[in-house]
């Protein structure tokens, strides 16, 4: 983790305000285009809704890559199981930036959320048409709810994304797996494709440079859970954990110069 101190700070500010100024342009607009598909959904289109949100979204996506300065590079398109499949995206939590990530490498789906993110005006019902779950992590009650939500989402052929570390990353590095952390996919009996995020966190919260960053999404090989036995099962989580960490210990970081 980089620390920021007088000049550095300063830079980091100057770099976001700037990104983000570029950004708005478009960022608005298209957020309220994205916002037309609750009107698919209202008459039941919700392949057409969602259609019509993903293509307004990559807009803004491509606008923050451009804004930020990015070279996004995808590597292992060739895992991505066949279209209809049960799937579950599992991946690392470096930064806000990790879901344009996500979603500009074609990974679709519904994120599991804080529920903080639910009073987010306009932000909300975005959210709330790619099929996010929002979860309160202070209730268990509620949590348990939550995963359950998620269950139906993939059984009902949405796919779903979960960040197991439960929070962004505090200096940089791959935090501990949360226990349980991969319930939602394990009870619905998904593919788990698991993926590997590298310097998104230079985007935002380790921000030093107006240099072009390169941000690498690799798709690791699917994990078909529903073939799995007990035993792999109980160590799923360790399974997929140690096959990201390895991952993007190979994908090449942006170090400060």
């Amino acid at each position: 983790m980089h620390a920021f101190t007088g000049k550095g700070e300063k830079m980091k500010k100057f770099k976001i305000i700037v990104s983000i100024a570029i950004c708005i342009p478009v960022f608005v607009p298209t957020v309220i285009l994205a916002m037309l598909s609750e009107i698919f959904f209202l008459l039941h289109l919700k392949k057409a809704g969602r259609a019509w949100l993903y293509f307004w979204l990559s807009i803004t996506i491509w606008w923050i890559w451009i804004s930020f300065n990015v070279k996004f590079t995808v590597k292992g398109r060739e895992n991505l199981p066949e279209k209809g499949t049960k799937v579950c995206y599992v991946a690392n939590h470096q930064s806000m930036m990790d879901i344009p990530a996500l979603f500009g490498a074609g990974l679709w789906g519904g994120i599991i959320a804080k529920i903080e993110l639910r009073k987010v005006p306009g932000l909300n019902i975005i959210m709330k048409e790619l099929g996010c779950v929002f979860i309160d992590r202070k209730d268990i009650r509620q949590s348990l709810k939550a995963i359950l939500k998620g269950v139906d989402n993939l059984n009902g052929g949405l796919p779903m994304a979960i960040y197991p570390e439960g929070t962004r990353s505090r200096n940089g590095e791959i935090a501990e797996f949360k226990a349980g952390a991969l319930k939602m996919a394990t009870k619905a009996k998904a593919v788990i494709v698991p993926v590997a995020i590298q310097n998104t966190r230079v985007l935002l919260e380790d921000a030093f440079t107006f240099r072009r960053i390169p941000v690498y999404v690799s798709i690791l090989p699917p994990i078909d859970t529903s073939l799995l036995g007990e035993e792999e099962m109980k160590n799923i989580c360790a399974t997929v954990e140690d096959g990201i960490r390895a991952e993007y210990s190979k994908l090449p970081a942006y170090k400060k110069k």
